[in-house]
């Protein structure tokens, strides 16, 4: 049985227990998308609030294929998180060709069921960002494969998915211009007619291709009220080392990996350059820390941990003359902890409830659905789950979906909305988020204007309480 095969089987077999099991990880902000993706399909346009064509998702074409078996199904979480198990196989076994095209096959095992168990990638798995990855790293194949057409079309399309893509267009079609100048415009064109066709649609629909997201990520950067990019880094590395130990381990082959990846054909740097270039940018926009951001670097960071494994079990392998024959089963051995690190957080995912969020957050929006009228407003901090369940006029405290919000957030006026638009109801934390949420509820004309009617009991800190206008 050849490598290719193997390793597809390896993938069928892994992930849909991984999906299975990361499908009860419901993260808030890709119900923003799913909501998009409900009023595509219900007739209503691609808008979230009703009479506002504002973007506000950063994954317009995710929400597009949402709306069409969303049509039928009605189940978006679950249509998402069946498209992203898709991906998410499809991109273990995209990672482990590209190496194999550069005569890494052992790394390319590795890193395939490293990708398909990754803990990481399984709490992000209702993102758009796996499907993301995965069309980013088929142009990637298909480009190492002589096909530039086909490379550019999966690079659009990835673009169109999340507005990041234009970073590994860039460098893939800079590649492919310098290489073959003469040649290079067919690609180009197919590349300018799918990105060029959509801005032309979100300029004339929304006023800019640019989705409001990002100004309101830089605004909330700005404001000082969020950890930054790099401390996001060092909190998330302590806390999957509190997860589990194992993820020590990691260190070694990846280091290893940096060195073994620097010698391969140099068109591999294409593929190691691309996230770093995306978390550098997002650094140089004052873009402040969020969980999924980071998620990009994971299959980068199991390539060079799958290189440095292999790397290592043939250095040990040619170090001991008796055990050259072993080299597959000192790479195994190799791999024991870093399973065990992936496993982990799995396993000990088995029988809670993740993310706590998820239960209190839709049961407050079903509760507005079914005791509010049909027009009325609704202000909060995290909009996506309730947002989606109640189906109200969403006033966005952060300003991912109310463009009006940036510039105040970015002086650090939380307040502006609220006292701005004064919505019929708002929903507030207990204990209240103290950067957000303070100075709104300690404010004099809030107390004044809002009285609570209604708690939703849970673990902190996702208690929330409902105030409605006086």
């Amino acid at each position: 049985m050849s490598t290719s095969a193997r390793i597809f089987i390896l993938v069928v077999l892994l992930t849909p227990p991984a999906v299975a099991c990361y499908h009860r990880v419901q993260m808030d902000d890709p119900y923003i998308t799913y909501r998009y993706a409900r009023n595509l399909a219900d007739g209503r346009g691609f808008i979230y609030n009703e009479g506002e064509r504002v973007l506000g998702t950063t994954a317009p074409l995710y929400a597009a294929l949402l709306s069409v078996p969303g049509r039928i199904a009605g189940n978006y979480p679950l249509i998402s998180t069946l498209f992203s198990g898709v991906a998410l196989g499809a991109l273990g076994w995209l990672i482990a060709r590209i190496l194999a095209d550069f005569n890494e096959d052992r790394a390319g095992f590795v890193a395939a069921f490293l990708v398909v168990l990754n803990p990481y990638l399984g709490d992000v798995l209702g993102f758009e960002l796996i499907l993301f990855q995965t069309l980013i790293f088929g142009a990637y194949a298909a480009y190492f494969s002589d096909r530039p057409n086909l490379a550019a079309l999966l690079l659009a399309l990835g673009t169109l998915t999340r507005g990041d893509g234009l970073v590994p267009a860039g460098l893939i079609l800079g590649h492919y211009l310098w290489i073959h100048r003469g040649e290079a415009w067919r690609p180009l064109l197919v590349f300018a007619v799918v990105v060029g066709g959509w801005s032309i649609y979100a300029v004339w629909t929304f006023g800019s291709p640019f989705p409001n997201t990002l100004e309101a990520k830089r605004a909330m950067g700005a404001s000082g009220l969020w950890r930054s990019l790099w401390h996001g880094v060092l909190y998330t590395g302590r806390r999957y080392l509190e997860s589990s130990p194992f993820f020590v381990w990691f260190a070694l082959p990846a280091l290893l990996g940096v060195i073994r990846i620097c010698r391969l054909d140099r068109r591999i740097l294409l593929i190691a350059g691309w996230p770093l270039l995306i978390f550098l940018g997002y650094w140089a926009m004052g873009v402040p820390a969020a969980y999924n951001y980071y998620a990009g670097l994971v299959p980068l960071l199991m390539i060079l941990t799958a290189l440095g494994t292999a790397s290592l079990a043939g250095r040990v392998a040619r170090e001991w003359s008796g055990w050259r024959r072993h080299e597959i089963k000192i790479c195994a051995l190799l791999c024991i902890p870093l399973l065990i690190a992936v496993l982990t957080p799995t396993v000990n995912l088995l029988g809670r409830e993740p993310q706590p969020r998820y239960r209190i957050y839709r049961t407050a929006g079903e509760w507005l659905a079914e005791n509010t009228p049909a027009n009325a407003t609704v202000g909060m901090v995290e909009i996506g789950i309730v947002g989606f369940y109640s189906d109200r006029y969403i006033v966005d405290v952060c300003g991912l979906i109310t463009p009006t919000v940036g510039p105040h957030m970015a002086v650090g006026d939380v307040s502006w909305p609220v006292r701005t638009y004064r919505p019929d109801f708002m929903l507030l934390h207990d204990p209240l988020w103290a950067s957000l949420e303070g100075p709104i509820a300690s404010a004099p004309w809030f107390r004044e204007s809002y009285e609570c009617i209604r708690t939703f009991d849970g673990p902190r800190p996702y208690r929330l309480v409902v105030y409605r206008k006086r």
